[in-house]
């Protein structure tokens, strides 16, 4: 039997030779659906996933998938629990953009602290106001608080800290020594930093997770970063608190739902800086996560353990 495994059409060239390399048949398609899917299910052994929502009730019509590789770090987006039942192995790819997503962060926090388009917009509309209006905070000495503390949060900590900004982080249960910041609970991460950061998986313990309590921790001169998920936060309770003053600003890369909706409030505040989700969309990045992703379903077609999944098949 053959075994098929479905791209995207824009997959990374090097990472479809080693996939044909390995003797597998690709398929390149559009978007990863239902229906794609089940076009080729009766040799369909891997598939590779990015933003596609993918749950449990099909898994019962692919009697050969082995695998689904994201392409990416976050998976809320595929039913890995629901995969694991029908021994299908759900992987990710932590090492190819936290260096990415990191700097996405590092320039967010500087078009934030100065206030970069609002004064760019400005300049636009023919205002000069050089030397007539303060345009900000400086980072050094400002302090950053960060959730979530896996390879993109450490790697923020460690560029932060040499901008001279303070570090403080919550990582959950999971505790973690830093050499560059201190290791708090959350209330006191909210009620002390300038800036907060969140970088950690949605679940039951983090959806929601910056909501009217939080928010009301926080200083009214205090922004929120948001380059993780969109259910993160609780929408309509950050809305309240740019409008209201009670946030100073946020800049946001994912939402709930995505694509952002047209009418959404969100794009009417100009304290709000928003990005399509491609925090860790450069085109270095999306070669390393094709290949890492190529790499695990190579691995598992073959009969190995892939080394990245957030899952453990039943037999």
């Amino acid at each position: 039997m053959k075994q098929t495994v479905l791209i995207p059409k824009d997959f990374e060239t090097g990472a479809v030779q080693a996939l044909e390399n390995a003797g597998l048949d690709v398929v390149k398609v559009s978007t990863l659906t239902d229906q794609t899917m089940l076009a080729h299910a009766d040799s369909l052994v891997g598939a590779v996933v990015h933003l596609e929502k993918i749950s449990e009730p099909i898994f019962n019509q692919l009697p050969h998938l082995k695998i689904l590789a994201r392409t990416g770090v976050g998976y809320d987006n595929v039913d890995y629990k629901g995969a694991a039942k029908h021994g299908i192995y759900v992987t990710i790819t932590p090492q190819c953009n936290f260096h990415t997503v990191t700097e996405a962060i590092l320039g967010a926090l500087l078009m934030l602290s100065r206030n970069t388009l609002h004064r760019m917009q400005l300049m636009k509309d023919g205002q000069w106001q050089a030397g007539k209006a303060v345009t900000g905070y400086s980072l050094f000495g400002q302090t950053l608080g960060i959730i979530g503390y896996g390879r993109i949060g450490q790697e923020l900590a460690k560029c932060a800290h040499a901008l001279g900004m303070k570090i403080l982080y919550n990582n959950g249960p999971h505790h973690k020594t830093s050499a560059v910041g201190k290791s708090v609970d959350l209330e006191e991460l909210f009620t002390q930093s300038d800036y907060v950061s969140l970088n950690v998986p949605v679940t039951p313990a983090t959806e929601h997770l910056v909501n009217q309590q939080t928010l009301s921790l926080m200083k009214p001169s205090a922004s929120i970063i948001n380059y993780g998920r969109g259910k993160l936060i609780d929408t309509d309770a950050l809305v309240a608190a740019l409008k209201n003053g009670q946030l100073r600003s946020a800049a946001l890369d994912s939402f709930d739902p995505e694509p952002l909706p047209m009418d959404s409030p969100l794009r009417q505040l100009d304290n709000v800086m928003l990005t399509p989700h491609i925090g860790g969309a450069t085109i270095d990045a999306m070669t390393r996560a094709s290949r890492d992703a190529a790499s695990e379903i190579i691995r598992v077609a073959q009969g190995k353990e892939p080394q990245w999944a957030v899952n453990q098949p039943q037999e």
